[in-house]
């Protein structure tokens, strides 16, 4: 299974974009952990220490057991805890087991990802809480460790060269581990302030920019062209009767006309033109570096392209048409106010001489 694929396996349709980002945080640190484990346990066995390498390995089997456990039953709860534990109590397990802290090559380490683990609680207190326990089984393993020493236990008798392999091991191995983590982390955050930042610039019914965006780059347009004397044109746009649409087939199908006219509205602009959902059944497209007599030829082209849309309901087939107002900037405009009504007055002409045309303001 591919790791993206095992990223998502606790997600659901419910599941929001911070729960996501934990859901694959903890899985993450649990995969590559296992990893380390299937390491560890590989080394201790090649060293003969066999018993030893049975934590490491456990390790391992528990993630795989608990992360089947996850998929089938999307209980994130449950399976953060087992996997937070786990992740705290092994390497402390298997410290004691290789003889202490030397010996082991500072396994216990490991234990600090666990408190990784822990950010995936949304609670603080939670957190705080496996931080608290974090520190507590620091402090044992010393007293433990101090122990071990005092007494003379060499049952495990870890030769030197392994105690050196295996701390190199451990500092490697970890600090890969917390980079990928982060950088996980981070990555997955900044899509999701990218797709909170697309949701706030755009229209959700059309997937147009919405007013606001509209404005946003229409206005560096208009300074652009201001300071360097360009132009531009702008175009007003309105569906015809577009009350009586919903009246007559419905808000569904006023909805998919207007989502039709979208797409039309997209197949005909160049990457350079700035085009939005103004409100309601209103459009703006504006054209930088044009004419108005290039605009009339464009806005020509979409009027005539809206009147061979065909549109099949259930109350029958359904045409609809457009008016629009042209205008351009002009020496004297101030802001882009002034050039947006001057392609809405346009736009009034436009619908008073019978629609289904355009108007120049």
């Amino acid at each position: 299974m591919p790791i993206k694929s095992i990223l998502t396996i606790a997600d659901n349709e419910t599941s929001t974009d911070n729960e996501k980002i934990a859901h694959s945080f903890l899985i993450y640190l649990g995969t590559f952990m296992s990893i380390g484990g299937i390491v560890w346990g590989s080394i201790s066995l090649l060293s003969g220490l066999i018993y030893q390498a049975l934590i490491p390995f456990s390790y391992a089997l528990i993630t795989a057991l608990n992360f089947t456990y996850l998929y089938y039953s999307k209980n994130f709860n449950i399976a953060q805890n087992l996997q937070v534990f786990i992740s705290l109590m092994t390497p402390f397990a298997l410290q004691i087991a290789l003889g202490g802290f030397i010996p082991s090559g500072g396994v216990v380490l490991w234990s600090v990802l666990a408190i990784l683990g822990g950010l995936t609680f949304l609670e603080k207190s939670v957190t705080v809480r496996w931080f608290i326990a974090y520190i507590l089984l620091v402090a044992v393993s010393g007293l433990v460790d101090q122990e071990i020493v005092t007494f003379g236990i060499d049952i495990h008798n870890v030769p030197i060269e392994i105690s050196i392999l295996f701390f190199t091991l451990n500092i490697i191995l970890i600090s890969t581990v917390i980079f990928g983590l982060f950088y996980y982390f981070v990555h997955s955050k900044e899509i999701v302030q990218n797709k909170l930042l697309s949701l706030a610039n755009t229209d959700p019914l059309t997937g147009l920019p919405n007013r606001r965006s509209f404005f946003n780059q229409s206005e560096m347009e208009f300074l652009r062209a201001k300071r360097y004397l360009g132009l531009f044109s702008l175009i007003m746009i309105d569906i015809d009767w577009f009350k009586k649409i919903n009246d007559t087939y419905g808000h569904d199908i006023g909805d998919e006309v207007l989502k039709k006219f979208s797409e039309l509205l997209h197949e005909h602009v160049r990457e350079v033109d700035v085009l939005g959902r103004y409100g309601g059944e209103e459009f703006v497209v504006l054209l930088p570096n044009t004419s108005i007599s290039d605009a009339q030829i464009f806005v020509s082209r979409i009027i005539n392209s809206t009147q061979n849309i065909i549109m099949y309901t259930g109350k029958g087939t359904l045409k609809f048409t457009i008016s629009a107002g042209v205008t351009q900037l002009q020496d004297d405009d101030e802001n882009l106010s002034e050039i947006l009504k001057r392609a809405d007055s346009a736009l009034y002409k436009a619908k008073e001489s019978g629609r289904n045309q355009f108007q120049e303001g």
